[in-house]
């Protein structure tokens, strides 16, 4: 059913691209604590363009906080939001933006673009996707949430550690939780186990997967 990327994309049913926390902004919001960082919606549009043309997806779920800045959208959204979305519609069939807690007023943004849908969450076969920071009615067996920005620490060949991004299935109520990375390098990092919002809080039992979809930990708490 889902197949890893070695991105923090994975791919459902052969065909349907599943990211999460683009945050794009946030240079805005660290420029202003002194951190000088050019915008990075050209490395995303290209990272996406390597997965389509590697994987040959026809689909693309943005699963949430497309952009940074609340309550205000800042300038640079107002530029780099809608160049982003014009430029990756050109790939898929159909582009999904599943609303997340940063995305008030994306709607304003993203105008006369006729392959893109802007959603609160979506179900396709089983699985629902929807950005975790609220509940939803829709009901599946596999639940795919962003919202986390999960990382773990793991030890390099030379006893260095590194904290790198990893994905997080956990299990609850006969349900399973796929938690995608952010996508952002810049959106900061969660320890994993740190379960918020009430798709994900109260589980109990979770794996953690490499980027490449190697298990590196499974815990039961």
């Amino acid at each position: 059913m889902l197949k890893f990327t070695g991105t923090e994309g994975l791919i459902f049913f052969d065909k349907i691209l599943v990211i999460s926390d683009l945050h794009i902004g946030i240079e805005k919001e660290l420029y202003k604590k002194g951190i000088n960082i050019p915008s990075q919606v050209n490395y995303y549009i290209n990272k996406i363009k390597k997965i389509y043309e590697k994987y040959k997806i026809e689909y693309l779920i943005i699963d949430g906080d497309l952009k940074h800045n609340i309550p205000e959208t800042s300038l640079q959204e107002m530029s780099d939001i809608p160049y982003f979305i014009n430029e990756i519609s050109q790939y898929f069939k159909k582009i999904y933006i599943i609303k997340g807690n940063h995305d008030g007023d994306i709607e304003e943004l993203i105008n006369g673009i006729n392959n893109v849908k802007i959603l609160k969450a979506l179900k396709i076969k089983n699985v629902v996707f929807t950005h975790g920071n609220l509940n939803t009615k829709l009901n599946g067996k596999y639940y795919v949430i962003g919202h986390h920005h999960f990382a773990k620490s793991i030890s390099t060949s030379i006893g260095e550690s590194i904290y790198e991004k990893v994905f997080v299935i956990g299990y609850k109520d006969n349900k399973v939780i796929i938690i995608l990375p952010a996508f952002s390098d810049l959106a900061g990092l969660w320890d994993t186990g740190e379960f918020q919002g009430p798709i994900a809080k109260g589980i109990k039992k979770y794996e953690v997967y490499t980027l490449d979809g190697i298990l590196i930990e499974e815990k039961e708490v």
